[in-house]
């Protein structure tokens, strides 16, 4: 009985309990829209949630999407943890929540970025620097605050992705770390053998026993002279015991003028070294005139220890730079690209990735057609560089001859200079007629600009007879009036108005237009405004008013020349009046679309017929060959010089070349010159961006030729892509190592002997124990140890 009133009374209880549950539901279900609605309505919850999601996307995406995303991102989640993503966050991982909203010291995630043990902390060393103190307490805040994130959409902004880029290691300063405490204090001799230690304390690993002499000269010999040592070398390196014998062995291999075949060897892949230009027809040499003399000049300037500034200063722009004219050589970096049947967008492109990559790490060439799709590269970035190039044209420069070589014969000198001087007469011979052609066509290639589809940028010159509309001046034309539209020139003042017309409504439409000209008329050219008093009827017969009024000032230009030549005096400059001489620059100008560029053949061979252009490769290959196959031959330099007038660049849309942008400045990426950049002022800009690649404050420059350095000699970089320290790239597998031997090879001048003495151990301090030098173990990735070529066999 006890026992089942006890039950009674439980079970009253029970009742009365989810009694009072069911009553509160009722009411909390009745009350709950309006205390949403009040939330959401109150104007500080909203302005502390707004500024609560401002903070999370300008500080703390960034920081999770450029030290996390990589191994708990979209691709890779280890331990089953995303951070990319809020439902990710809440999820946590194999551990479970790494973050508790609201409470920092039992977040997870703070704890391991924080962590100073190496094996714990949080991003591992190989896949990232140690976040900073500052990006630790961006983090701490966000969680104290509740962690908030945006709901709406787990992808990162377009705003946090750029700063996601911007905090990328790659570009941020170059900066010395300090060297690290080690606990075997008796094995490091210099200090990257503190750097490695380190890690390989950290690791728990020990290091490599020393090798022996006779494999430590082999290794030391065939990594800076790329032949192995005699055997008498190797037999008088193990017999000498003296302290400094290694250092000497350094010394005496860096000395060697085997060390610059070596290592330059290595910089001619970089430069994609060729002596052969591959397919290019038969219309011109297949040779390059200046292979072999580009090549000999990067095995002197190693051999030379050229500080690395000046060694890619005067690739870039010897024509500027340079003090002794022998250094024009360099500029075969940008001329041995590939010829790619002489389409300019190619080669151009061509040079920009051979600087990109080669010199900054970085694959610029992406963003010919689109925004980069991961670095923060922009097409309008690609297209400043492309401008830059645009600007330049090929000219073939002779070289002084080196003391010790006889000069040429005097046979020699004379063949050359008729050969050179045929080639001139004749190209200036074509590109007069050729430019006379255009003056009698004035009114079709403005027609053409009504109709551009119709006239792709490059089209071989064969395809078209001599009298036929060239699509590289329709397209000339095309540049030549797009900065006249923006000046509001007044020559062509009628023509853009005009031009806004349909063919359909055209003449009903054309009175108006005639109407306004007038009353604009003093901004007008006089002789133009004069021909467009009645309204034209159609847009040809607007074209043809265009050729009857230039066509009267070429007659009388030609009047002028004519009388000037049969008195007997100097041919005139210019006309009397202002307004006709501005009508004969559209004809004769240095940017007159009716002019053929003189520049070389190779530069100008999409402006000639398939005769014209088959008879001036011929003489530029007569050229050529008399200077390559002669026995006496005198050695040349193919570099680019600025053109006489500069035009600004614009983007071709996904990279098409008929399909044209706006136009943007002459500039340095804006990743690495920041927002407030400085547009290029001095001729195609070509030297104030090669002083921009090697100014010390680049974070690349130096961190790319220190990394491929360290390739060669242990057979993997810091940074495993040598060409790419992008956002898609391993981080540096020893970053702060990285960070030292690049400062300290800019501070010791760009000496890349003295690169080489470091990373061959010749050790700046301490004493030096009486053992063979170590070189350094390279630490590969988390799965494994890779050991280097200077590790025990």
């Amino acid at each position: 009985m006890k026992y089942l009133v006890e039950m009674s009374m439980q079970l009253l209880r029970q009742s009365w309990v989810l009694a009072l549950i069911w009553t509160w539901s009722i009411a909390l279900n009745a009350i709950w829209p309006a205390l949403i609605h009040a939330y959401q309505e109150s104007p500080e919850l909203e302005k502390d949630r707004r500024q609560k999601i401002r903070f999370f996307e300008k500080s703390v995406r960034p920081v999770l999407l450029a030290s996390c995303s990589k191994c708990h991102g979209p691709k890779k989640q280890w331990a089953d943890l995303r951070l990319d993503t809020v439902d990710g966050l809440r999820e946590g991982g194999e551990s479970g929540p790494v973050v508790v909203a609201g409470k920092p010291e039992e977040s997870e995630l703070l704890h391991r970025v924080s962590e100073e043990d190496v094996d714990l902390r949080m991003p591992p060393a190989e896949s990232g620097p140690k976040l900073t103190a500052k990006e630790i307490a961006v983090l701490t805040h966000w969680v104290k605050i509740g962690a908030p994130w945006p709901e709406s959409t787990n992808q990162p902004t377009a705003e946090s992705r750029r700063a996601a880029q911007r905090s990328h290691w790659a570009f941020q300063p170059v900066a010395r770390p300090v060297t690290p405490a080690v606990k075997r204090k008796e094995w490091p001799l210099n200090e990257i053998d503190l750097f490695v230690l380190s890690r390989l304390e950290a690791e728990e690993i020990p290091p490599s026993s020393a090798a022996d002499r006779r494999t430590l000269i082999r290794r030391a010999t065939y990594d800076l002279t790329g032949l192995p040592p005699t055997p008498d070398e190797v037999k008088e390196f193990v017999q000498d015991k003296s302290d400094d014998a290694y250092e000497k062995l350094i010394d005496r291999l860096l000395n060697s003028s085997r060390y610059g075949e070596q290592w330059g060897r290595h910089w001619l892949d970089v430069a994609r070294y060729s002596d052969v230009k591959g397919y290019v027809y038969t219309r011109e040499e297949r040779r390059f005139v200046h292979s072999a003399l580009y090549r000999d000049w990067v095995i002197q300037a190693f051999n030379d220890d050229l500080p690395y500034d000046r060694f890619v200063l005067l690739q870039l722009a010897a024509d500027q730079a340079a003090d002794d004219p022998r250094d024009l050589a360099a500029m075969g970096y940008l001329t041995l690209g590939r010829r790619f049947l002489g389409v300019t967008p190619d080669i151009i492109d061509d040079r920009i990735d051979v600087v990109g990559r080669g010199l900054l790490g970085l694959s610029v060439g992406c963003a010919r057609c689109h925004d980069h799709k991961y670095d923060p590269i922009p097409t309008a970035d690609y297209y400043s560089l492309y401008g830059v190039f645009g600007n330049s044209t090929e000219d073939l420069v002779p070289i002084p001859r080196r003391s010790d070589v006889p000069p040429p014969s005097e046979e020699f000198e004379k063949e050359l200079a008729k050969r050179k001087r045929t080639l001139r007469e004749a190209t200036a011979a074509s590109r007069t007629a050729a430019g006379n052609r255009v003056r009698q066509k004035i009114d079709q290639y403005l027609l053409a600009q009504r109709e551009l589809e119709k006239y792709p940028s490059l089209v071989f010159s064969q395809l078209l007879p001599p009298d036929a509309l060239f699509p590289t001046i329709v397209r000339r034309w095309e540049t030549y009036l797009f900065p006249a539209k923006k000046r509001n020139d007044p020559v062509f003042v009628p023509w853009f108005a005009f031009a806004e017309l349909a063919d359909a409504d055209f003449s009903t439409r054309a009175v108006e237009v005639t109407q306004q000209l007038a009353k604009q008329a003093d901004k007008i050219n006089p002789r133009v405004a004069a021909a467009f008093a009645k309204p034209p009827a159609s847009a040809a017969e607007v074209a043809e008013r265009y050729q009857q009024v230039l066509g009267a000032v070429d007659n009388e230009w030609a009047t002028l020349c004519a009388e000037a030549k049969a008195a007997g005096k100097p041919g005139p400059q210019v006309m009397a009046d202002s307004h006709d001489e501005a009508l004969r620059q559209v004809l004769y100008g240095a940017t007159s679309p009716c002019e053929i560029p003189d520049v070389p053949i190779v530069n100008s061979e999409f402006f000639w017929d398939i005769e014209t252009t088959k008879r001036l490769w011929s003489l530029q290959k007569a050229v050529d060959g008399q200077i390559l196959s002669a026995p006496d031959a005198a050695p040349h330099a193919v570099v680019l010089n600025d053109r006489h007038e500069i035009t600004e660049p614009r983007i071709f849309r996904r990279g098409d070349p008929t399909n044209i942008g706006e136009t943007v400045p002459r500039q340095f990426l804006e990743v690495l010159s920041g927002t407030n950049r400085q547009s290029f002022a001095t001729g195609s800009g070509r030297l104030e961006m090669a002083q921009a690649i090697v100014d010390p404050e680049n974070p690349l420059t130096g961190r790319v030729w220190v990394n491929r350095v360290w390739m060669h000699h242990f057979g993997a970089g810091l940074v495993r892509t040598p060409s790419d320290f992008g956002m898609r790239s391993d981080p540096p597998s020893h970053p702060q190592l990285l960070d030292w031997l690049t400062s300290e090879f800019i501070a010791h001048g760009g000496s890349t002997k003295w690169l080489h003495r470091t990373i061959c151990c010749r050790p700046p301090i301490g004493k030096r124990p009486a053992r063979p030098p170590m070189c350094p173990l390279w630490l590969g990735s988390r799965n494994g140890i890779r050991r280097t070529a200077c590790s025990p066999a």
